[in-house]
């Protein structure tokens, strides 16, 4: 048996968004509401920046 991403166009802003499938849930299906774990991509990232003093990940001076 093989493991479908399920399609996803509701939300194209998404952190988990790829090419229009989420890439972190196995269903997507939750009766009509929206999608309680929707996080935009840009948000994401600035959290990103701050828990690690402003560095982006791959971009880090040792």
């Amino acid at each position: 048996m093989t493991d479908v991403m399920p399609e996803c166009r509701t939300h194209g802003d998404c952190f988990a968004n790829r090419g229009g499938v989420c890439t972190c849930l196995k269903d997507n299906d939750f009766g009509g509401r929206d999608c309680p774990f929707y996080k935009p991509a840009d948000t994401v990232r600035e959290g990103r920046r701050r828990q690690n003093g402003g560095m982006v990940d791959g971009n880090q001076q040792i």
